[in-house]
């Protein structure tokens, strides 16, 4: 059973490592929609769906001079976990790709350290989203959950269009 899980994980890291690239690609790209776009690269968002709302709620320039000084409060610390991690998911992916046999104890201590880098990566992203959050009016708000409602029915929509997506095996809950 964890032998199982472990290997998902596994599998998982690899299939996620080259999504993480388009992701630290999206750091640069600032959370007002890239260069051009009001805040340009300069706000330094991660991609996060909360950073991307933001776009919605119409920041003034004193609460964007804010946000911005939050997100870069953490902005090394984030980077060298982000590092770390990536580096993690290399090892993971040229283990599972070498030759010979693998077992999940090989993979074990990779994959138990990458998930104490992501609950880190979390936590920090939690932190910085109720700072940012704290400097929103409550109108803005307000109005973050609107869009964030209409986003969310459009997903639905396209889910039913599009179905739920390739056959998996169902989650194994043990």
């Amino acid at each position: 059973m964890i032998r199982n899980k472990l290997a998902a994980a596994a599998l998982g890291l690899l299939v996620a490592l080259p999504l993480t690239a388009g992701a630290g690609f999206a750091q640069h790209m600032g959370f007002h929609g890239g260069p051009g776009g009001p805040g340009g690269p300069g706000m330094h968002g991660d991609g996060s769906r909360f950073l991307m709302l933001l776009r919605s709620a119409n920041l003034t320039a004193a609460q964007e001079g804010q946000v911005h000084l939050i997100l870069n409060n953490n902005r090394a610390q984030m980077q060298s976990l982000h590092q770390q991690l990536m580096s993690l998911h290399e090892q993971i992916s040229a283990k599972l790709l070498s030759p010979g046999a693998i077992s999940a104890s090989d993979l074990k201590p990779l994959v138990d350290k990458a998930s104490r880098l992501e609950a880190t990566l979390n936590q920090n992203m939690t932190e910085t989203a109720i700072a940012i959050r704290n400097v929103l009016t409550p109108a803005q708000i307000t109005k973050l959950a609107e869009t964030h409602a209409k986003l969310e029915s459009i997903h639905k929509q396209i889910k039913g269009i599009m179905g739920p997506g390739p056959d998996m095996p169902p989650p194994d809950d043990n």
